[in-house]
């Protein structure tokens, strides 16, 4: 089911900020009154092709509608929204809903795909057509040549397995059309995900026993077209739907889309300060090796696909181990964090608190916390100069543990953007009923709870 909050006439333009922000916390109080609003005990996972490739805790896309109706209806003077770790671009797919300008950029190669792919400007195609003659060529091809050249290929994949994604590799490489082949390029991504040797019961790359490998009689061609033929049509729905809202005109989204690859951190002239009327993102909840790990989820899809089909600086080396990926990602072994211990526990008495009540094991505990919490700061410095004055911020965040301690990260979120000219002006709990979290994970508790800060920043 669909929620499209009525757009009333803006109040930006006569009152105060203080004002915009009272009438969206008398909205936001309205709709807490039904305890499931935020928390959506039924979802559609088709709704706006959020079923392209199962990408680790993925937002739910009616929720982000939801919020962003919210904060339209406050203030109806917002243009653009951009997301600093777009993952699998549920922001911005929310917000092309409203025909927004939307912008994004990640560190991961794999989200930048997905996400081009989900919000393109043009993508009127018969893509479905296309799918099945791609699938119905790699059919035809009698080739044994593997089209992959992958550390341990063996151990991930069985000789046809291997086989099969190559022919379907080599189909792809032959569509004209960029987005055609990004299309193509996600649901391969798909299909490599369901038909390696990987569990897919975690996030973490874990080879299955060798018994249950070969017990296993996969055709990576017909779980292509299965998986394929889904997708395309929940693409196909979205579309629609944007179509009927007037969003799309001769084909193309009336609005700008934008996805880049590259690190919060370091994206510095990728967009002018004060640019975005409004963020909204979910940024990892601790550093990936130990919560979420995005890299080691990715790592083999992505050696099927043509990293120059993704973005011109998608970096192969990013696929130079099964963890260079999450060591490159906040809170990773590969950046010298610029924020030091002694200024992030000055800016964040809860981080203060947190970090002095680590217990002993752990015995990296607590060098994790501060390391990913120095590059989450020196992300927030980045993102808040990109928030326009008087923009807002919806941060979706999750308290991971470590060692059994509880890490408050929407506390610690709200000390660190206060240090950045930022107002927290209340905080949603959602209770998570659908999203697959790291529960094998040891020192990542399951988090069945999210909390979303409402923030705005102020003028200076």
């Amino acid at each position: 089911m669909n929620f499209v909050a009525p757009i009333r006439e803006s109040r930006t333009d006569q009152t105060s900020p203080e004002e915009v922000d009272r009438v969206l916390l008398d909205l936001l109080d309205e709709r807490e009154a039904d305890e499931d609003f935020w928390s959506l005990k039924d979802r559609d996972r088709r709704d706006s092709a959020h079923c392209l490739f199962q990408y680790p805790a993925m937002m739910v896309p009616l929720v982000q509608r939801r919020l962003l109706a919210s904060v339209l209806e406050a203030k109806s003077s917002i243009q653009n929204l951009y997301d600093p770790f777009v993952g699998s671009g549920t922001s911005l797919v929310s917000g092309m809903h409203y025909g927004l300008d939307v912008y994004g950029n990640d560190i991961n190669p794999l989200a930048v795909l997905i996400s081009r792919t989900r919000t393109s400007r043009v993508a009127d195609f018969p893509i479905r057509a296309i799918l099945l003659q791609v699938a119905h060529e790699a059919a035809l091809d009698r080739g044994q040549q593997v089209d992959c050249e992958m550390e341990n290929l063996s151990k991930w994949f069985k000789p046809e397995v291997s086989i099969e994604l190559s022919r379907l590799r080599r189909a792809i490489r032959r569509q004209s059309d960029l987005w055609v082949r990004r299309f193509l390029w996600v649901t391969l991504a798909e299909t490599v995900r369901l038909t390696s040797n990987d569990r897919t019961s975690t996030y973490k790359l874990h080879a299955r026993p060798m018994e249950e490998v070969a017990k296993r009689r996969l055709s990576p061609i017909a779980i292509f077209r299965e998986v394929g033929q889904i997708s395309a049509e929940s693409f196909g729905d979205f579309r629609r739907e944007l179509q009927q809202r007037d969003r799309i005109k001769s084909g193309r989204y009336r609005g700008k889309s934008d996805v880049r690859i590259g690190d919060t951190r370091e994206l510095e002239g990728a967009w002018a300060e004060g640019t975005f009327d409004l963020i909204m993102t979910s940024p990892p909840y601790g550093d990936n090796m130990t919560t979420v790990t995005y890299g080691q989820h990715s790592y083999l899809p992505l050696h099927w696909i043509d990293f120059a089909d993704i973005d011109e600086h998608a970096d192969p080396e990013t696929l130079r181990t099964t963890q260079e990926i999450d060591r490159r990602s906040l809170g990773g072994s590969s950046h010298e964090t610029t924020w030091t211990e002694e200024q992030l526990l000055a800016a964040s008495p809860e981080l203060k608190a947190c970090a002095e009540s680590l217990p002993a094991k752990p015995a990296d505990g607590h060098k994790r916390l501060i390391r990913f919490y120095g590059d989450f700061a020196a992300s927030l410095v980045r993102i808040a100069a990109l928030a326009k004055p008087n923009g807002y911020m919806v941060w979706t965040v999750g308290n991971r543990n470590i060692g059994g301690s509880q890490v408050p990260t929407d506390r610690i979120l709200t000390e660190l953007l206060e240090d950045q000219g930022c107002t927290v002006l209340t905080t949603l709990t959602r209770k998570i009923h659908h999203k697959r979290m790291p529960d094998r994970n040891a020192s990542s508790a399951t988090m069945r709870e999210e909390r979303i800060l409402l923030v705005r920043k102020r003028e200076r």
